[in-house]
């Protein structure tokens, strides 16, 4: 067997290129990962042991299992294989691993010419004449308007690491990519700047704190950042108008205090002396303006705040922005005074962010899509996991992109034990949990991992209590997934609303969907009966609100008369009340009388749900990346403290929730882990 060059099932291995094609592609290889690949492959058939694979590959160095774990993790990535269902890397259970790929030499030149022929039939030679005049009619005449014409071009992986590099942010000239770096088994991240001239990174700020989500004064001779600790929030900045090794020593400066419950934004400091950048105010996010001096002695000096919109998220590119309101996503043209005069909202699925051209937008998520003004769509790339955020340098033509993966996993919280016991595979994201009033039964939503096309819907998954596994209750088409779980109070049915905003009821024994309402924009306000017998919900016509009830029995909507409008107490509540989280901050706030500052209750509810129960509400509150679990006893007037429950490290865009029984004496919840993600550079082909 030769190593040189050989074939690993179809995936084509050069080890003197120190890289792999795949589907196509080349994409680079370490050194580690290429001597771990060779070592399976001499031990196959046998496995071979975590312990035999650090004694080769890290000799005389003492490292853990996860080193090893983490290594196996990037090669599957690279290979477009799973743990699951593996076709090159099996896992042995308590033993190590297995290389189950068949294994060849590649074919060379010479072997593909020294093919022997064969008797061909008269009727086969014919066909394949006929074959080859049309190939090469079409190959004449080039018929491109049906050849599918390639939009980005791979350039490389740029980094490669057990952990997170996220944040990412071109500097004005496009020589250096600033981003965040997060190293698994880490709490904190550090600040990076890779330099695409010489092809390496440097750590600018490694402090103890959590440096996160950097950006580039316009003229490129600042750096600034989110500084996280454990119990405060600034935004700096760091001088770097010098050569970049001499960077980490520059002294950075004090911008502006932060939240620290609130998940960093985008800081944009632009040519005409003005600073944007995301607050919190009275529980509402404001895109907020600025104008930003440096002073003789190199110090930041901010004044004449002013409001220039609310604003969940935003980017900025000169004098438009893109913003987020109210789960909308809308593009404006900002005046000389920063404020937006034309907006126009953007309809497209996943996080918009601008293209190459002002006409252009591009979104990720499952893939990266390229949205014309014509309304054309264009995916350019599929990515191995989620896309979740782009940098472009638009003089170059290069595109950098976040890629990878993050478990969501469903737990159960032990009260009496203090802990947690898992409920879901963690080869899934797992959310939207329900639990009955009872606790007998839960239901979940359950989607892949990774993008893949033959995926075509999203799972809903219940469970009862004394059964040791989940069965599958139902399918939606992956277009749209749930957004809403909610049982009846004897257990018996689940409600569900999908994106779409259609509501449908499953039977839990029957497993039987039946519709409701199909596709309302203005569906809202959900709630069960305490019989369990009619469902409630609200719609408008003509923004006249209507009240309906849903007969189980007879699976028929009535309309109710207008003065039948009944008070919702807050425990029946939920997100279809677009009231909900605002009801359930205005009560703890008053009741826990400003023991937590408003801005960080309000960030804290709006990334994990909370759930209601009869004597109180559990709640998660983020100070820094930790996550502490709450008990707002109602009957003692009590705060409790539960548990820690992990960090929120990066937003994965998945939904993070609690919920519990009516008495408060089961809970369930989801949180994310073993996130990786990588940066991946891309270069514009332009036609």
């Amino acid at each position: 067997m030769r190593f040189e060059r050989f074939l690993l099932n179809d995936v084509l291995i050069d080890t003197q290129k120190m890289s792999v094609k795949v589907e196509g592609h080349w994409l680079p290889l370490e050194h580690k990962q290429l001597a771990l690949i060779k070592l399976l492959i001499e031990r196959a058939p046998n496995p071979v042991s975590r312990d035999d694979i650090i004694n080769q590959l890290w000799p005389n160095l003492i490292v853990s299992d996860n080193s090893v774990s983490q290594l196996v993790a990037q090669i599957r990535k690279t290979l477009n294989d799973t743990s699951k269902e593996p076709k090159f890397i099996k896992t042995v259970p308590r033993v190590g691993y297995q290389c189950i790929a068949d294994v060849a030499n590649a074919p060379t030149i010479i072997q593909h010419a020294k093919t022997p022929q064969k008797n061909v039939p008269l009727n086969w030679l014919t066909a394949g004449l006929f074959i080859g005049v049309m190939s090469a009619f079409l190959v004449l005449f080039d018929f491109s308007a049906s050849k599918p014409v390639t939009q980005v071009k791979y350039v490389s992986r740029l980094t490669s690491s057990p952990g997170a590099e996220v944040y990412l942010n071109f500097s004005p000239n496009g020589r250096f990519l600033a981003y965040s770096q997060i190293v698994t088994g880490e709490s904190q991240y550090d600040l990076v700047v890779y330099d695409l001239q010489i092809n390496t990174s440097h750590t600018i700020k490694s402090s103890g704190y959590s440096e996160q989500a950097p950006s580039w004064s316009m003229d490129g001779n600042w750096l600034i950042y989110y500084r996280y600790s454990p119990f405060s929030c600034e935004i700096r900045a760091i001088s770097v108008h010098n050569t970049i090794e001499l960077w980490r020593l520059n002294k950075d400066v004090f911008v502006l205090d932060c939240d620290s419950a609130q998940i960093p934004g985008n800081v944009t400091w632009n040519s005409t002396g003005q600073l944007f950048v995301r607050e919190m105010n009275e529980g509402n996010k404001e895109l907020v303006k600025y104008q930003i001096e440096e002073t003789e002695d190199r110090q930041i000096s901010l004044s004449e705040r002013a409001v220039v919109t609310r604003a969940e998220d935003y980017h900025m590119r000169g004098n438009r922005v893109i913003y987020q309101q109210a789960q909308q996503w809308y593009q404006g043209i900002l005046n000389g005074d920063g404020e937006v005069t034309t907006t126009a909202k953007i309809d497209i699925p996943g996080k918009p962010y601008f293209g190459l051209s002002d006409s252009d937008i591009l979104s990720v998520g499952k893939e990266l899509k390229l949205h014309s003004a014509s309304s054309e769509v264009t995916s350019l790339y599929r990515p191995f996991g989620e896309v979740s955020e782009v940098s472009l340098d638009r003089g170059k033509g290069l595109i950098a992109h976040t890629e990878g993966i993050a478990e969501v996993n469903l737990y159960s919280y032990n009260l009496q034990g203090d802990s947690f016991e898992p409920i879901s595979s963690n080869s899934r994201i797992d959310t939207h949990a329900s639990i009955s009033a009872d606790g007998m039964q839960l239901a979940y939503v359950s989607t892949a991992s990774h993008a893949d096309p033959h995926i075509e819907n999203v799972e809903i998954w219940s469970k009862h209590r004394f059964k040791s596994s989940p069965s599958l209750l139902t399918k939606l088409p992956i277009k749209d997934t749930p957004k809403l779980l909610v049982f009846s109070p004897n257990g018996e049915y689940l409600a569900v609303l999908s994106q779409s905003n259609t509501l449908f009821i499953i039977s839990t024994f029957s497993k039987t969907p039946h519709s409701v309402v199909k596709e309302n924009q203005s569906l809202k306000n959900i709630y069960w009966s305490d019989d369990s017998k009619t469902l409630f919900f609200e719609t408008s016509e003509s923004n006249h609100p209507q009240q309906w009830r849903h007969d189980i029995a007879n699976a028929s909507n009535a309309l109710l008369p207008e003065n039948a409008q009944q008070y919702v107490p807050l425990v029946k509540k939920n997100i279809s009340f677009q009231s909900y989280i605002e009801d359930v901050k205005a009560y703890l706030f008053e009741a826990l009388e400003g023991e937590i500052p408003l801005q960080q209750l309000s960030h804290s509810l709006q990334l994990y749900r909370p759930a209601v129960h009869e004597n109180g509400i559990y709640y998660v509150i983020r100070q820094g990346h930790q996550l502490s679990l709450f008990n707002f006893n109602s009957q003692l007037q009590k705060n409790e403290f539960i548990a820690d429950i992990g960090l929120h490290l990066y937003d994965v865009n998945a939904d993070l929730g609690l919920s519990t029984t009516a008495s408060g004496t089961q809970i369930i919840l989801n949180r994310v882990e073993n996130l990786e993600m990588d940066i991946v550079l891309h270069e514009f082909i332009l036609e």
